[in-house]
């Protein structure tokens, strides 16, 4: 998806036009709402999948109930914290800035972090996730985006968002293993790496040993079959199935 950092007005409106038909989502880059207003007559019905990052908190009233029938994701200053201006720059001239993030909101009543990726897509991740046992806990009323995207910090609490993307996101999973150098593809390896990803101790299988669940790490016995299968999985918190994604 491209980023089309918009600085005039008629640039915008024509854009729209041309590419109002694609099925493909378009982010699109505002620095001001008063360069959207052309569009007010230029659209006739939304069309598409348009998503706009607006740095402009200004929006108000009947033109943000405009642009949110317009476009399908609208993220503002006001309804996200954003990276600085510098380092937003910088992750939406990058390749990979889908597998960065651009913004967040902390949502205590749900008890949840909603991190904007730098497609606007969303990743809802549940407090308990930062929650470990370390002397560090994490202090969601200090929340930030670091280092260009690739850090969440919480406090004096950090967390890499490759580490969040890898846990929540299957197909950026996928690509993370595919890329790998050397990459141990077996049922054993995954295990491991997802439970040292949860935090558990091989001790921690309530109702199998933790030989037994090293062995089956080093593959030295055949990958676990029903109801062994099953209690690894509900221990680990994912369908028996996802294991080997990891």
């Amino acid at each position: 998806m491209p980023a089309l950092v918009l600085d005039g007005a008629k640039e915008m409106a024509d854009l729209y036009i041309r590419q109002s038909g694609s099925r493909k989502p378009h982010l699109w880059v505002s620095h001001s709402v008063d360069e959207l207003t052309p569009l007010v007559g230029s659209v006739a019905a939304p069309r598409g999948d348009m998503r706009l990052l607006l740095l402009d908190d200004s929006l108000q009233g009947a033109r943000r109930e405009f642009l949110n029938a317009l476009f399908s994701s609208i993220l503002t200053p006001d309804t996200a914290r954003l990276l600085p201006d510098h380092e937003l720059a910088e992750v939406l001239s990058a390749e990979n800035r889908n597998d960065l993030f651009v913004g967040g909101v902390v949502d205590t009543a749900d008890r949840v972090l909603i991190l904007y990726r730098g497609n606007l897509d969303r990743v809802l991740v549940p407090f308990g996730w930062f929650i470990g046992g370390g002397p560090v806990q994490p202090d969601f009323d200090d929340f930030e985006l670091e280092d260009y995207g690739q850090t969440i910090r919480l406090g004096e609490y950090t967390a890499a968002g490759s580490a969040v993307l890898y846990d929540f996101d299957p197909d950026f999973r996928r690509r993370a293993k595919a890329n790998e150098l050397n990459h141990d593809s077996s049922f054993g390896a995954s295990l491991r790496r997802l439970r040292l990803l949860r935090g558990v101790s091989r001790e921690d299988f309530p109702e199998i040993a933790a030989r037994t669940i090293a062995r089956i790490e080093r593959n030295e016995v055949e990958k676990p079959r029903g109801k062994t299968l099953r209690q690894i999985a509900d221990r680990l918190g994912v369908r028996p199935d996802e294991i080997a994604t990891y």
